[in-house]
């Protein structure tokens, strides 16, 4: 299940997003009939790292190579996932 709770400072948002891209990530990768294995191979990433991604279990996040990777593969630049992931999850945009 996503959180909505919206997050208020950097670290939360960091928090937040490290628990959601994931979820986008496993979403993308089902809509184009791919295995873990499969994306992680393509993507040049261990399946290990990409589990643990879908999971959110890398509390700590990805290195944004390692995501630009996965973005590629399933067709979209960093920038696509981040954005698909704050709308899938409903996240308010804060300002200020």
């Amino acid at each position: 299940m996503r959180q909505n709770h919206a997050p208020t400072t950097a670290d939360e948002y960091t928090d937040w997003i490290n628990r959601n891209i994931g979820l986008e990530v496993r979403r993308r990768r089902e809509a184009l009939g791919l295995s873990a294995y499969a994306l992680a191979h393509e993507a040049g990433v261990s399946d290990q790292t990409l589990l643990n991604l879908e999971q959110g279990w890398l509390k700590k996040g990805c290195m944004s190579g390692t995501l630009i990777r996965i973005a590629r593969r399933l067709g979209l630049r960093l920038s696509e996932l981040v954005s698909a992931t704050e709308e899938a999850a409903e996240m308010p945009i804060l300002i200020g």
